[in-house]
């Protein structure tokens, strides 16, 4: 399933007819869920590519809503064009290690409110400012800028980034400083390369070898989420008798992107995309000092600026380490501030060694230099035709910075929150009845748990569910009124007359909806039919204890979610029989893991070493989903196994395809 490639809006507004797709058919939501993983996260951007769900697009709009105990509450989003569109929003607030939460990305008839992105990009011929809520960030210069009286024109460049700013406005670069002209606030060119057979200085513009010139001026987006600027430099091989004759050996596509985290620092990316120009490699030449850079304002030295990395190191003996993070920090004239470096794991050479001005360089004085240097200690070949990407985060705040912070942030560019999404239609509108019927024998504790369980998805989702334990509800005329029916832990026999078999059998084959749970298997042990509707006859179980069981089929709703092998705490391992050949295998129990002395009286050598646990199915005209998990009350507090079930229930609401 694969979402149509063309989102070019900035807001959430979607292009109208995309490939033709009618606009009266039923339009599904996404059920986004963000996984913090191990780590705590804070105000931390998200991205998803959207490809991978199936959703129909219209004219209409998209609302990007959390359900927070129940309620949806709208989220800021963005959209970002292109073959793979994507999705982009922020994390608000503290996401524990953990815990997942819950979004969904759905249609909205209301009309779109024609509010000004808070992440805008102002253009003054010369260079473009991003600003975030009125505050600047960064100013990208792509004219040429002069240089100072008396100072060769061979310096003059653009293509970057001055000044870089702190929240409280305080100026963190500097360019053209009189030990090195050739600075420029944070830029990325390369020193020692290989081109055609020459030997190139892209950094050192004093030699007259090579610049870096923009070729075009930017594109600019902005939103409410992210602004951000594309450009395209060229690393121009100079022909200093005849400047006509200079060509283009490198071509590097920049990335700059503002994230509107309305946190306490601003948050950057910058991406460089590197391919040759011509038919001939351009090597990047193993050398002390290129790649991303960073000149601080001349307030900074030894005394007044502070500089550690990853690895815990300093100016004294950082340089030449390699470091996953780096912050600097010293006086500006708003007050203390600094930048935090961030380095990410697909880089050339990764974690790439770093470039620091050591303690007493530049006579101690000005002396904050930082580089990132990919090719520090070995050649890197760049072949025509292909792409080349480095990815890097800057963080910059007022204040100090600590190392456990900077981690923080360096395992969010890194390592972000895992995103698992689920297109289905919506089961918004939709009535279920929950039925929890037992006959004589044992009855699960469970069954008031998952009944304020069940109740709590349908608030989540917008649909109703009627829950009874009274068999007169199984009538034909009764039934036509539900969209679907949950067997939810009923036992024994679950109807008492004959008439009320026939009316749950006729709903099945006029194409009814039935979701069972955990001990419905026991249910109606005399009824041949209901064993074939359910998907088998419950045999025994083994005893309550953990034990893993495999996911066989991780493109269901019911378990595209779960990681291979779900760890089950302390339920029972399920064992039917008259199993209907018709069922789809979504979970097997892993026998390996379950201790039961009776296994090789039943299920035996049946499945090799696993028996199918939950499964789906299209018997006699009906939808049928089943899972034999959910012994205990607690399970019906555990979000993935609710999620588990909320799957079934979208399943068999659906039309799609065991």
């Amino acid at each position: 399933m694969f979402l149509t490639p063309v989102l070019q809006c900035l807001s959430l507004v979607l292009v109208s007819g995309i490939f033709g797709i009618s606009t009266t058919a039923p339009r599904p939501s996404v059920d986004i869920y963000v996984d913090a993983g191990v780590y705590n996260r804070f105000n931390t951007p998200v991205s998803v590519t959207l490809e991978s769900v199936a959703i129909s697009l219209s004219g209409d709009n998209f609302q990007l809503v959390e359900m927070v105990e129940g309620e949806e509450k709208p989220v800021a989003a963005q959209w970002e064009g292109g073959y793979t569109p994507r999705l982009h929003w922020i994390l608000k607030g503290e996401t524990r290690a953990g815990t997942t939460r819950h979004f969904i990305l759905k249609p909205s008839s209301d009309t779109p409110k024609n509010r000004p992105p808070e992440v805008v990009a102002e253009d003054n011929g010369q260079a473009l400012q991003l600003k975030i809520n009125d505050q600047d960030v960064l100013s990208y210069h792509y004219g040429l800028t002069p240089v100072p009286e008396g100072v060769s024109e061979r310096y003059r460049r653009g293509g970057y980034i001055h000044p870089l700013r702190s929240p409280n406005g305080g100026v963190l670069t500097r360019i053209q400083p009189p030990d090195h002209y050739h600075h420029y606030g944070v830029w990325n060119p390369w020193t020692t390369t290989e081109f055609d057979g020459k030997e190139l200085d892209f950094w050192n513009l004093y030699k007259g070898q090579g610049t870096v010139r923009v070729k075009d001026i930017p594109l600019v987006v902005e939103g409410e989420v992210f602004g951000k600027l594309t450009a395209t430099h060229e690393h121009v091989v100079l022909d200093t008798l005849n400047a006509q004759n200079s060509q283009v050996a490198l071509n590097e596509g920049w990335e700059v992107r503002a994230w509107n985290t309305q946190s306490d620092g601003f948050l950057v990316d910058f991406i460089s995309t590197l391919n040759p120009a011509t038919a001939y490699p351009f090597t990047i030449k193993e050398y002390r000092y290129q790649g991303f850079g960073f000149r601080a304002n001349e307030q900074w030295n030894d005394e007044s600026a502070t500089l550690i990395t990853s690895g815990g190191l300093n100016k004294s003996d950082g340089n030449g380490t390699r470091a996953r993070w780096c912050y600097v920090e010293g006086p500006t004239d708003a007050g203390p501030a600094g930048v935090l470096f961030m380095t990410y794991p697909t880089n050339f050479n990764y974690p790439e060694k770093i470039r620091v001005w050591p303690t007493g360089a530049n006579d101690g004085k000005e002396n904050v230099f930082f580089n990132f240097n990919p090719a520090m200690d070995r050649d890197w070949t760049l072949q025509p035709g292909q792409e080349y990407s480095l990815k890097y985060r800057m963080l910059t705040y007022d204040g100090k910075m600590d190392a456990a912070t900077a981690e923080r942030h360096w395992q969010d560019f890194a390592h972000p929150p895992q995103v698992e999404m689920s297109s289905q239609p919506s089961l918004e509108g939709k009535k279920l009845l929950l039925y929890t019927k037992n006959g004589k024998g044992y009855v699960h504790e469970n069954i008031p748990y998952s009944i304020e369980a069940i109740q709590k998805l349908a608030d989540e989702h917008k649909f109703e569910v009627i829950a009874s334990e009274d068999p007169a509800q199984f009538t034909t005329e009764n039934l036509q009124q539900y969209d679907a029916l949950i067997f939810s832990n009923t036992n024994n026999d679950v109807f008492d007359t004959p008439k009320q078999e026939q009316a749950f059998k006729q709903y099945m084959q006029s194409g009814g909806r039935f979701v069972a749970i955990h001990s419905t298997c026991g249910s109606e042990r005399d009824w041949p039919w209901f064993w074939r509707n359910l998907g088998g006859k419950f045999v025994r179980h083994a005893p309550i204890q953990d034990f893993n069981v495999k996911v066989v089929d991780k493109t269901h709703p019911s378990t595209y979610f779960l990681p291979e092998i779900w760890s089950i705490k302390e339920d029972e391992c399920y064992y039917l029989n008259q199993l209907n050949p018709n069922i789809h295998v979504l979970v097997a129990s892993d026998l390996t893991t379950v201790e039961d002395g009776k296994k090789s009286e039943y299920p035996g050598e049946i499945f090799g070493d696993t028996f199918p646990t939950t499964w789906c199915h299209t018997t006699d005209g009906g939808r049928q989903w089943y899972t034999s998990l959910g012994h205990r009350p607690e399970h019906y507090s555990d979000p993935i196994f609710m999620k588990h079930i909320l799957g079934g229930i979208r399943w068999v609401l659906s039309d799609e395809a065991p």
